[in-house]
């Protein structure tokens, strides 16, 4: 054989080779890449379906402890999250206790990410508004009445403001059922140390949630322009439940502060502006709250008209609104 020919076939062999050679390189790849693949989208899938769930708790928590100090006489009953791939929604039902007995109330609904950001459905926030009477409208003060169930929603008014007008709901009562079941929240005429207060209301009278002086100066000062009342699903509002109120759990001022300083401590929680403003009224020099730091300038109470016939005439209440009014469950023996 002549060296040409030996090249050419040297040549030939080579190219033989390396197509071989890459054929089963390409197969190796393919079967790599059939194998791999599932394995990273599944494992890819579970990480992200737990992290869904998990930014769903950590929402869920924020939005509970949230309602805690922010929803006077609001229970939350059932928590439920939809988790999808990059976001998902959230669902809470909750209810008002009217005596010894549960009102069925508004939703709280919203949607979130993996991030943990989330937004609340703001429209359940939202209130129909009527012009009620002349001289309430004169004095900026309109009866509103929840979107989602049609009641009738609480006002608050702050002592440090002088209004044209107060309401006062107690003198109402009269006119209602024996056996109505009602809501009422009370504005008093100046703030009080919780153990004063306590001290003050009638007995028998079942106080369901305490109203905190959380207001920073600049925003009493907006308030004082218009008068302006707080309604009872307004995020300006905070406060926490009775010891003595049911259902049991998260109740008084030690566990209002701990909701507080858990919410502060969130890093992606969405109401931190609203936090620090309660912090920046409420808080010493320390920027720590202390029990003896709350003032309470409202109550909202629960019952009967006859049951709570012994506020009236209290000089320590400034105002008074009507809030859910309903009649007893008749249990039959």
């Amino acid at each position: 054989m002549s060296e040409k020919e030996h090249f050419l076939f040297d040549e030939k062999e080579s190219k033989k080779l390396f197509r071989k050679a890459r054929f089963w390189s390409t197969l190796k790849t393919v079967v790599i890449v059939m194998v791999v693949t599932p394995i990273i989208l599944l494992t890819l899938w579970f990480g992200i379906e737990k992290l869904s769930h998990k930014r769903g708790d950590e929402v869920l928590e924020e939005v509970r402890l949230w309602n805690l100090i922010t929803a006077p006489n609001v229970h939350i009953s059932h928590l439920h999250y939809d988790p999808n791939w990059f976001k998902g929604n959230f669902k809470l039902t909750t209810y008002k206790i009217l005596g010894d007995q549960p009102y069925i109330w508004q939703p709280i609904e919203g949607t979130y990410n993996l991030f943990g950001n989330y937004l609340l459905d703001f429209s359940v926030y939202n209130s129909i508004q009527l012009k009620g009477s002349e001289s309430l409208i004169e004095a900026n003060q309109f009866e509103r009445f929840n979107l989602h169930t049609g009641d009738q929603e609480m006002l608050f008014y702050h002592p440090e403001i002088d209004y044209d007008t107060y309401r006062d709901s107690l003198g109402e009562m009269v006119a209602l059922n024996e056996n109505a079941l009602l809501e009422l929240g009370l504005s008093f005429d100046q703030g009080y140390q919780l153990e004063e207060i306590e001290a003050m209301m009638p007995a028998g009278v079942q106080v369901a949630w305490w109203w905190v002086d959380a207001y920073t100066e600049e925003r009493i000062n907006f308030m004082k322009e218009v008068q302006d009342t707080v309604v009872a699903s307004s995020w300006f509002i905070n406060g926490f439940y009775s010891d003595r109120y049911q259902p049991e759990g998260s109740r008084g001022v030690t566990n209002f502060i701990s909701h507080l300083e858990q919410l502060r401590q969130k890093k992606r929680f969405s109401f931190s502006w609203e936090i620090e403003q309660i912090y920046e009224a409420i808080a010493g020099d320390n920027d720590q709250i202390e029990e003896e730091e709350i003032s309470i300038i409202g109550a909202v109470v629960t019952g009967t008209p006859d049951q709570l016939a012994a506020l009236q005439d209290q000089p320590y209440i400034q105002a008074s609104t009507f809030g859910v009014i309903t009649e007893r469950m008749q249990v039959n023996k």
